[in-house]
C-alpha cells in the first residue's frame, strides 16, 4: 500500500508541484490550503506524514502542529518555512516537529527527506 502525505500550504501553486513531484514517486498525495481543513484531512486520511506551511492565514502552522500532535503524537510533520521564521521552525522543533525546509522550497532535499522518513532511515542531525 502506498504511503499518504498530507500538504497543508496556502499556496496552492506550490501544493501542485509538490503532489505532481511526489505523486511520480508514488506516494498517495492529499493537499489542504488552510490550518482547519489539514486538521479535517489528518483525521480522515490518516497520513503517514504531513508537510505543514508555518505561516498562513487563520490558523497557523505551530497552531496546526500543536493540534496534530495531541490527536496523534507519533506522526511525522515537516514544516515549511521562509528565510524570516527560522525561530519559528526551530519552535516547531521543539513542539514535536520532524525538521524544516525552507521556502522556496528544494525538491531534491524535500524528496531526499521524504524518502528518509518514510523509508526509516535514521535522522541525521542538523
Amino acid at each position: 500500500m502506498n504511503k499518504t502525505i498530507l500538504i497543508v500550504d496556502d499556496e496552492k501553486d506550490l501544493c501542485t508541484i509538490l503532489s505532481d513531484s511526489l505523486s511520480r514517486d508514488r506516494y498517495r498525495v492529499v493537499t489542504a490550503f488552510n490550518g482547519k481543513m489539514g486538521l479535517q484531512l489528518v483525521k480522515k486520511e490518516k497520513p503517514d506524514l504531513i508537510l505543514l506551511d508555518i505561516k498562513m492565514p487563520g490558523m497557523d502552522g505551530i497552531e496546526v502542529l500543536r493540534k496534530i500532535k495531541r490527536m496523534k503524537k507519533e506522526i511525522v510533520v515537516i514544516m515549511f518555512t521562509a528565510y524570516g521564521t527560522l525561530e519559528t521552525a526551530r519552535k516547531a522543533m521543539k513542539l514535536g516537529a520532524y525538521d524544516y525546509v525552507t521556502k522556496p522550497v528544494d525538491l531534491f532535499l524535500l524528496k531526499s527527506l521524504v524518502k528518509e522518513v518514510l523509508g526509516g532511515v535514521t535522522k541525521g542531525k542538523r
